[in-house]
């Protein structure tokens, strides 16, 4: 399937699917295998966000977890910076994972027993760090958030919204050159949702990074430069200027 050009984006590939497959086997009372992706071709450039849309059950959470490489595909290909990301073994791709690619919940997936500082710290702190630098660089992010008064709040005692604006900044603190975001508005109201992702895109797009976003959300959706429909596996990319029309 052809990309369109993206406007106003550096043109440097950094995030490649071909032909990406993912078939689960047959399990239950099924006695066919189910396709679930059927040969994703996808690129996002740096400083780009782009939103996948879909209804339940089109593939979009799938395609995101092989995209960050929590889930190994079936068949095809990612390349991150033209480097094949699945040509990796277990050990090498987990610490690629932490390095180069932050996560963003539906569930925040904050433990609840550390503070903010310290759940935003956790990633840096997994790499090796030095808790002393890990500490104030998860107290600059939480700032950068908005939340600069709240680092030493656990997440019970925090909002919706200001957890997910935790794992946000905890997305962000091993400098990630992809930042991939599922459903991040879901427990929000829209109010508050509107609030965090335009806080995710302004933080993604001011250090050079590029974002892929999963939403069922189409106002959040139109908050970003590309928006990709998925129906049944496959992708239908719809030029901007019809996405924000």
């Amino acid at each position: 399937m052809g990309i369109e050009k993206v406007p106003d984006v550096d043109r440097s590939i950094i995030l490649e699917a071909k032909n990406l497959q993912k078939t689960y086997s047959a399990g239950g009372y099924s006695r066919h295998p189910l396709p679930v992706l059927k040969g994703i071709d996808l690129r996002v450039h740096r400083g780009e966000i782009v939103v996948v849309v879909g209804a339940s059950g089109a593939g979009k959470s799938t395609l995101l977890h092989i995209l960050g490489a929590l889930d190994r595909p079936t068949g095809g290909e990612v390349f991150h910076r033209g480097f094949d990301v699945f040509s990796l073994a277990d050990q090498e791709l987990a610490r690629f994972r932490n390095r180069e690619i932050g996560f963003v919940f539906q569930f925040h997936h904050l433990l609840p027993e550390f503070t903010a500082v310290e759940n935003v710290a956790m990633p840096m702190m997994i790499d090796g760090k030095k808790f002393p630098e890990c500490v104030t660089k998860a107290e600059s992010l939480l700032q950068s958030v908005g939340l600069r008064d709240r680092g030493e709040h656990r997440p019970p005692e925090l909002s919706g919204g200001e957890q997910q604006r935790v794992a946000v900044a905890r997305a962000l603190m091993n400098d990630p050159e992809l930042v991939l975001v599922d459903e991040p508005t879901a427990s929000l109201d829209s109010a508050r949702g509107r609030q965090v992702v335009e806080s995710l895109i302004q933080e993604v797009k001011s250090r050079g990074k590029l974002g892929l976003m999963v939403t069922h959300d189409m106002a959040m959706a139109e908050l970003a430069d590309r928006i990709i429909e998925m129906h049944d596996g496959e992708l239908n990319v719809r030029p901007r200027a019809a996405a924000a029309g």
